[in-house]
């Protein structure tokens, strides 16, 4: 196997209770589509769970415009850092905007990003597209992977598709990847019931499959950490990453990055796909004023508040998803943002 086995997350991380508050964020999540084109039982964004989805959500629902785009690149121009990452992706499907690789060489065009990435169930991958978002400049694709043959996505995802192609789209954007980072991950089977292969086959059977055509690869077991959204699953003990799942106090992610939805709502969090922690529009108000806007809900989690917060409450990202601990470092950082 080609690839070398990791995860999503950068390793070589900055201790974040040394650099925060932060004047400019890490991370920038801006979601090109939050529609999407498959519909997984397990993930509350697809399809299969438009019951449980709240009113802003439904009226949010679609494609990100290029004058939104637009005035969110020109607002960052702003911040007096560059942003480490943009990252094009929250909640949908990223390729089903059709502007997307226009996006990542406009955002290339600006200067205001280190680095661009997305994350994509590569259903739409293809030769030409391939192409496209590669020359436009695009430095790292995160591929999940839902299933190992057709008759799994149509289990899955409700959609059936060509294994054989899919795999073989993905290879094709490998080949031809110039400076681009792939990382393809799967998930275990939440339950192994009789008849079904083992996790540990089909572990094997995944990196069989794509452990050549891409640099990174992870086997990952499911977690509930979307909030308000029972996976029915058993509470496990590690998480995501393999890390011992431990109590937070503080969200981690609120200080080094800010979602900005397809429709050009901002939410406190990547994890608000229910849009239930909206603070903003960046219609009616710059990225820089937006990020200094939820300095409200960072003092609320220092100061203990974060689990009777809307959005916050029922939100598990931080146990199971986060790397970054900064619960011992609250009163220092409440100091430094109240000086």
């Amino acid at each position: 196997m080609k690839a070398v086995e990791g995860t999503r997350y950068i390793r070589e991380r900055t201790k974040l209770e040394t650099v925060v508050p932060l004047h400019t964020p890490f991370v920038l999540f801006v979601d090109p589509s939050s529609a999407c084109n498959i519909s997984c039982s397990f993930c509350p964004c697809g399809n299969s769970q438009k019951s449980i989805w709240s009113v802003a959500r439904r009226k949010g629902v679609g494609i990100m415009t290029m004058d939104i785009f637009q005035k969110i690149l020109d607002d960052c121009k702003s911040f007096p850092d560059k942003i480490k990452v943009l990252r094009l992706y929250k909640e949908g499907e990223p390729l089903l905007n059709p502007h997307f690789a226009e996006m990542v060489a406009l955002a290339k065009r600006s200067g205001c990003f280190s680095g661009i990435d997305t994350t994509t169930n590569g259903l739409l991958l293809n030769p030409k597209l391939n192409r496209e978002i590669i020359c436009a400049g695009l430095t790292r694709i995160n591929i999940s992977v839902e299933g190992l043959s057709g008759e799994a996505y149509q289990k899955i995802c409700g959609v059936s598709i060509d294994f054989e192609q899919f795999r073989a789209n993905i290879e094709d954007l490998y080949k031809h990847k110039g400076n681009c980072h792939i990382f393809i991950k799967t998930v275990a089977e939440e339950e192994v019931t009789a008849g079904q292969i083992t996790n540990a086959e089909k572990e094997r059977q995944f990196k069989k499959i794509f452990g050549d055509i891409c640099d990174e690869i992870s086997f990952e077991y499911p977690t509930p950490s979307w909030p308000g959204f029972d996976l029915k699953t058993a509470t496990p003990e590690t998480g995501v990453y393999g890390h011992q799942v431990r109590s937070c106090e503080v969200c981690p992610y609120i200080f080094y990055g800010m979602p900005v939805n397809s429709d050009g709502t901002v939410s406190i969090c990547f994890a608000d796909w229910n849009r239930q922690a909206l603070i903003g529009d960046v219609r009616n108000y710059t990225i820089p004023e937006l990020w200094n806007m939820m300095d409200r809900y960072r003092i609320a989690h220092l100061t203990g508040r974060r689990k009777i917060m809307p959005g916050c409450d029922e939100c598990m990202q931080p146990e199971f998803t986060a790397i970054d601990r900064i619960d011992e470092f609250r009163d220092e950082i409440l100091a430094k943002m109240r000086h």
